[in-house]
């Protein structure tokens, strides 16, 4: 069964910003972390259990996208992987990082 990915608000917030920085350096830094994030994305649609859950909220898994770590949860009943947040290996993420969306 195949899911479908999609990416939240402050997700894509998010890739604007690395964007953003990222682009201050080389063009090639990124074209290369948007190759690497669309290859881990696209394997979530197979396989989106296959990265662990985040310890401090189980709700959420995340996964490596070079640099950067992705945080997603999966909806079983639409078959829908969310991407909610995407932030640096190295930044504090406990006090920005995620709200749990509202049920619809």
């Amino acid at each position: 069964m195949s899911f479908r990915v999609i990416f939240l608000e402050k997700a894509e917030a998010d890739m604007d910003n690395i964007e953003e920085y990222l682009s201050q350096f080389y063009a090639s830094t990124v074209r290369n972390f948007f190759i690497q994030l669309k290859e881990q994305v696209f394997r979530l649609e197979d396989t989106p259990y296959m990265c662990q859950t985040y310890e401090e909220d189980p709700f959420f898994r995340k996964m490596v996208a070079g640099n950067y770590v992705l945080f997603y949860s999966i909806d079983e009943a639409r078959n829908v992987v969310l991407i909610h947040r995407i932030f640096h290996h190295a930044k504090n993420r406990t006090r920005q990082l995620l709200t749990r969306p509202k049920l619809m």
